[in-house]
């Protein structure tokens, strides 16, 4: 029976060595989907962040202007935000 168990933790060992090595050598990033990533990245218009919020546009402007919802970036005069701190922003807005 100890033999058993020892057989199992070298196997146990070997699999986290391989895991190990794998993350090292960036494999591991490229094989890992990421479509939640893609999707925090997304930058959205103030109108979107309001409807998506819940609140008027003149609320985002007073939201950024309070450093709640940042603004990721501008683009020909338009705040663009990302749609990670857009869902953080809705969570805290509305208590969730």
């Amino acid at each position: 029976m100890l033999n058993n168990i020892i057989d199992i933790l070298k196997q146990i060992l070997e699999l986290l060595t391989r895991m190990e090595q794998g993350a090292t050598s960036g494999d591991a990033a490229a094989e890992e989907p990421t479509p939640q990533k893609q999707d925090d990245d997304r930058l959205y218009s103030a109108k979107y962040a309001a409807e998506r919020i819940g609140v008027g546009e003149r609320t985002i402007y007073r939201l950024t202007k309070r450093g709640l919802l940042p603004v990721d970036s501008y683009t020909l005069g338009m705040r663009l935000f990302r749609h990670s701190d857009i869902e953080r922003c809705r969570r805290f807005y509305l208590g969730e």
